[in-house]
């Protein structure tokens, strides 16, 4: 699971330091590689190989007119490569990915649970602001959730004895 914020620079190559919480698989294992290609709203979507593969299988181009699908399987697998995680911890990213996501300096990583967003921070706050996101309006629903889910685990614990 990824998670958690950074704000971390590309070097002169296009190079970047991943934060380690965000190589590690956890119980002692690391990602040596990703998948990076083209995002949502402008930013670069990093995946594990095996959620990038499991991400494909488990897609149903039957949502989508064959055409749509067709083109969205070009544009999709023709942004991704393959990139791997240096000794320093850090990936290699396309120029071509570079550009696309307009990412001079700077690069906000954000970890969204089952994969990694690479943004430009102030296309980032751009798309937070065209988008018209609330986070409380999401986090109310998803905190509720959570005290139900409380309620429910303290439904089924059996009632104490008393002697």
């Amino acid at each position: 699971m990824f998670n958690g914020r950074s704000l971390h620079k590309t070097d002169s190559k296009g190079r970047l330091a991943l934060p380690t919480r965000m190589r590690d698989a956890g119980v002692g294992v690391s990602y040596s590689q990703f998948v990076v290609t083209k995002g949502i709203g402008g930013c670069i979507a990093v995946f594990s190989v095996d959620k990038f593969e499991r991400f494909l299988n488990e897609f149903d181009p039957g949502v989508m007119s064959q055409e749509k699908a067709l083109n969205f399987y070009r544009e999709f697998s023709s942004w991704a490569h393959k990139v791997s995680v240096d000794s320093q911890g850090r990936i290699n990213l396309p120029q071509m990915l570079i550009d696309e996501a307009g990412i001079i300096d700077e690069v906000l990583i954000l970890g969204v649970v089952d994969w990694i967003e690479l943004w430009e921070p102030a296309q980032y706050i751009r798309h937070l602001e065209e988008s018209k996101v609330d986070y409380d309006q999401g986090a109310m629903p998803f905190f509720s959730s959570a005290i139900r889910g409380r309620r429910k685990e303290n439904d089924e614990q059996p009632p104490e004895c008393s002697d």
